[in-house]
């Protein structure tokens, strides 16, 4: 028999009475799969239980433990038919034990009950220990095999804890309790029409985290470092082809959580659903070594705070993880109803026909008021599944990567550009380091890049993080919405009226007879409370705004501000306009024989602009995708995605491949070209504009004396500490942050160097 015993804490200096079976071959370790898992997080119902048995919260590994007194049992019969090499994984934990009493784990294969682990006095400190027994071959594909936990004591007093059991082996010929696939025939491997495939790694990788026997038999009781989760530099093509489902067991009583920052007080001490992951059921196919997510955009799960984005991975062979592939993938949790965006990976094997169990975390968000540490490792099953569309995600996939920007580190903007004098360290300055997400500079048709910091190291997916957009939406979203109904309909389309397009405006306080398209997309209808800078962004009104999912709450709340001046003469930023501003668009566009707003926006400008499909949908009402567009905040960008969008608008003219997608003279408007429409003049302060939805500032030498002339920068800008920067000189600076930081001037002064402003 083969062991491991080890406490659940630095008291080393107990030891753990193993009683062995007959000794097995030592194979246990392996090649096991999990067979049986518990937790107990929700109870035992499904074992038999007798005398004093009762669930308690502590002590604990996981959220609960199921405690015995005196002599109470639990007893469980786990088939393991179809299964040999037979382990048992443990933990267990006793308090106020005397001689002789003691608490044991016990395993039963037909001839009677054998202990397998024993605590008694001395080691009764409410510390848990663990072990894990290799069984004889009378534990293999026995359909009667039981395991127990007991306590033997002789007082009401002496205490027992079960905590995390598991139960493995290895699969036998014949049929597992995972079903055979029946799909397709597998992609061939090596090879795929992706660039960088294939893998040339000989898979000689040398791991010391999250390993075979980490994510076979083990745990996860704090976040590692994020490296582990990315593709390993001699990584190998994989030998099976993932095509199918894969679900998630547990979800909702399992992993751990650490608060960073709760500004709302949203968790307590206490269990909430918020420190868990919702359900997690999605379907994936495979082309070589990318991993694909059927569904990449959001992903509205039902759960009461969180939604998804999946995002495409890889799967790999590593010469250690006998003879499994490796798979590991980006995902985020989007806080429900908000912009908040929370990014974790996950990763398991895979042997063609089951998966090992799923280790997970979340260690990086942008989100001002709720930072926080996720992680776990659950039980997983996989369902092989014909996938209808597979070789078009295949091919989407293929081209989504194909067609991304050139991208290089920061750093080579000092050697692309020789004698320039550019000092990089300016880019990301003025912004707290723990606090930045990413940042970049666009300038000559590449994307120049940080890297994706989190608490525990690199992202292993910087491509592909999700960067919430918050009201950078207003430019790149409303705005180029009603620039792609200018060029369709004309300009007239600027000057329709709200009222004629959004009947809710009738119940309005406020006065909307003659507010038109072009007075919202500036937040100059004249309807407010506070003039004051962002005053009534801040307000109570516009809480009951943001807070609102159902349609008919949200439009009447956008609607519930008073009439102070006629519109067109006072700018006061209201992210309600914007809302409002969407649905008169949505539903003149309906007009014209048009449908949904943002899938105008998606199909005519950001599917031939060659954003990522994550990026193909946004935050809706009723947290439902067929809900209406928010349409001043509620996308998410990657550093591609929001490069393109920077192209698109300041190099491209509002054109792609030779089409005018957007009307040029209101891109001309938005992007400062024209002298005589600077736009509204921003309260609080007169050193920015605000027009059709970007903000600008103008550059003079008095306020910047290395320039010999003055400027304008046309910008776009998002809650907490996010920036999209278009210089005149063709340079794009971005950086996605959330510590309320906006800082931008001495990386956008650097551009100069690498691109004068000034003729």
């Amino acid at each position: 028999m083969r062991r491991k015993v080890f406490p659940k804490s630095l008291s080393v200096w107990m030891v753990v009475l193993l009683i062995l079976l007959a000794l097995g071959d030592p194979v246990f370790a392996q090649q096991s799969a999990t067979i049986y898992f518990t937790n107990f997080n929700t109870g035992y119902s499904d074992w038999a239980a007798s005398s004093n048995v009762a669930s308690v919260a502590a002590p604990s590994i996981q959220p609960n433990s199921v405690r015995l007194r005196r002599t109470g049992t639990i007893t469980r019969t786990i088939s393991t038919a179809g299964y040999t090499g037979i382990g048992v994984t443990w933990n267990i934990a006793a308090s106020a034990l005397e001689n002789p009493d003691h608490c044991y784990v016990e395993v039963n294969t037909g001839s009677g009950w054998t202990a397998i682990a024993s605590l008694g006095n001395g080691q009764d400190t409410s510390t848990f220990f663990a072990g894990t027994a290799s069984l004889s071959a009378a534990a293999d594909q026995n359909p009667s095999f039981q395991v127990r936990y007991r306590a033997a004591g002789d007082a009401l007093g002496d205490y027992c804890y079960a905590e995390d059991l598991t139960v493995s082996g290895i699969p036998a010929s014949g049929p597992t309790n995972t079903p055979t696939p029946t799909g397709p025939t597998p992609t061939p491997i090596p090879g795929s029409t992706v660039p960088g495939d294939p893998l040339t790694g000989s898979g000689d990788v040398t791991r010391t985290l999250l390993t075979y026997n980490n994510l076979m038999s083990g745990s996860s009781t704090a976040p590692v470092d994020d490296g582990a989760f990315a593709l390993p530099a001699n990584a190998a093509m994989p030998e099976h082809t993932f095509e199918g489902r894969l679900e998630l067991f547990n979800e909702a009583t399992s992993g751990g959580f650490s608060e960073i920052r709760d500004d709302y007080a949203y968790t307590g001490s206490g269990d909430s659903p918020r420190k868990h992951l919702p359900e997690f059921s999605f379907q994936f196919v495979q082309n070589g070594s990318h991993f694909i997510p059927v569904s990449q955009g959001l992903s509205y799960t039902g759960h009461p705070y969180w939604n998804y984005i999946v995002g495409p991975g890889r799967i790999w062979k590593e010469n250690s993880d006998n003879g499994y592939a490796r798979v590991s993938f980006p995902f985020a949790l989007i806080q429900r109803n908000s912009n908040c965006t929370h990014n974790g990976v996950m990763t398991f094997l895979f042997n063609g026909v089951s998966v090992s169990n799923v280790r997970y975390q979340i260690t990086q968000e942008t989100c001002v008021y709720f930072k926080f540490n996720m992680w776990g490792q659950l039980s997983a099953a996989y369902t092989a599944q014909t996938i209808p569309n597979a070789a078009t995600l295949r091919s989407n996939h293929a081209a989504e990567v194909t067609n991304r920007l050139p991208t290089k580190p920061i750093a080579d903007l000092a050697t692309d550009f020789p004698g320039s004098g550019v000092d990089v360290s300016a880019f990301g300055s003025g912004v707290t380091a723990a606090h930045m997400t990413s940042y970049g500079v666009v300038i000559n048709g590449t994307n120049y890049v940080s890297g994706c910091g989190t608490r525990y190291g690199q992202y292993a997916y910087c491509g592909s993080l999700r960067l919430p957009s918050y009201s950078t939406a207003k430019s790149a979203f409303a705005s180029v919405a009603l620039m792609r109904l200018g060029q369709l309909y004309g300009v007239n389309t600027y000057n329709l009226l709200i009222k004629d397009y959004v009947s809710e405006y009738a119940s309005s306080p406020g006065v909307w007879t003659t507010v038109t398209f072009n007075h919202a997309i500036d937040m100059a209808t004249g309807n407010y409370r506070l003039a004051g800078y962002e005053a009534d962004e801040a307000g109570s009104y516009m809480e009951t705004f943001f807070l609102a999912e159902p349609y008919t709450n949200k439009i009447t709340a956008a609607f519930n501000f008073p009439n102070r001046r006629l519109p067109g003469q006072l700018w006061v930023y209201h992210s309600s306009d914007t809302f409002i501003l969407a649905r008169a668009m949505n539903n003149y566009y309906v007009t014209q024989g048009g449908g949904d707003i943002f899938n105008m926006v998606r199909d005519q400008v950001y599917v031939p602009l060659k954003l990522s499909a994550g990026t193909l949908t946004t935050l809706r009402t009723d947290n439902s995708p067929t809900g209406a567009p928010l349409g001043g905040y509620g996308l998410f960008w990657t550093q591609d995605d929001i490069a393109k969008v920077a192209i698109l608008l300041n190099n491209q003219n509002g054109m792609i491949n030779g089409s005018q997608i957007l009307n040029a003279s209101m891109l001309a408007d938005s992007m400062q070209d024209d002298s005589a429409d600077r736009g509204m003049d921003t309260t609080g302060t007169t050193a920015f504009k605000y027009n059709n939805g970007f903000w600008a500032k103008e550059m003079t030498p008095s306020e910047f004396p290395q320039y010999a002339c003055s400027f304008w920068i046309p910008f776009m800008s998002g809650y907490g500490g996010i920036t999209v920067v278009m210089a005149p000189n063709g340079a794009t600076y971005y950086y996605f942050s959330d510590n309320e930081e906006y800082f931008w001037y001495d990386a956008i002064n650097e551009t100069n160097k690498l691109s004068p402003m000034c003729p």
